[in-house]
């Protein structure tokens, strides 16, 4: 009986405790993002700007609706473990990017990350970032580079056909 009482109370904080979680089929903002593709979304951004696949223009839209589902997220599951983490991660993306609307973005996942989690690692984190400050990164130059190299156009083939093998067929008759 004693076994069956343990296992009761265990599977009862069990529940209480994975309830302050979001579900894995729950979707946030207008992408309809789960917690999981949030995540991931951040860390692929993070590692395609980092890795020049990225414009910082494109990197910061996509953030943006990223961000969007994030805090969406956070509005429904304050108290969700992953969000500390996420917005660690979300806050040291836009710190990579350049211009005063990234830092601001930054500054935001910080302070929530900050006054939610503030005695976790994340939150200790956030609170020594947001000490050191942020600066506001200038357009890399790599990204300047980018833009300003054209892109290469289509070269015709030698036959002046658009595509090779290509023979123009005749249109039916009506």
């Amino acid at each position: 009986m004693r076994i069956f009482a343990a296992l009761a109370l265990l599977a009862l904080t069990l529940a209480a405790a994975s309830s302050d979680n979001a579900p894995a089929d729950r979707y946030f903002g207008r992408l309809r993002m789960s917690a999981l593709r949030i995540r991931y979304e951040i860390a692929q951004l993070k590692s395609r700007y980092d890795n020049h696949k990225l414009l910082p223009e494109n990197a910061s839209h996509l953030a943006g609706l990223t961000e969007e589902a994030y805090y969406d997220w956070a509005a429904r599951y304050p108290k969700d473990g992953w969000l500390a983490s996420t917005g660690l991660n979300l806050a040291h993306l836009y710190e990579d990017l350049p211009g005063a609307s990234a830092r601001g973005a930054a500054l935001k996942a910080l302070t929530l990350v900050k006054s939610r989690f503030g005695n976790t690692s994340y939150g200790k984190q956030a609170t020594a970032e947001l000490r050191r400050g942020i600066a506001v990164k200038p357009d890399p130059l790599w990204a300047i580079k980018m833009r300003a190299t054209p892109s290469p156009s289509p070269l015709p083939s030698p036959n002046g056909s658009a595509s090779p093998g290509a023979t123009a067929t005749p249109s039916p008759a009506r």
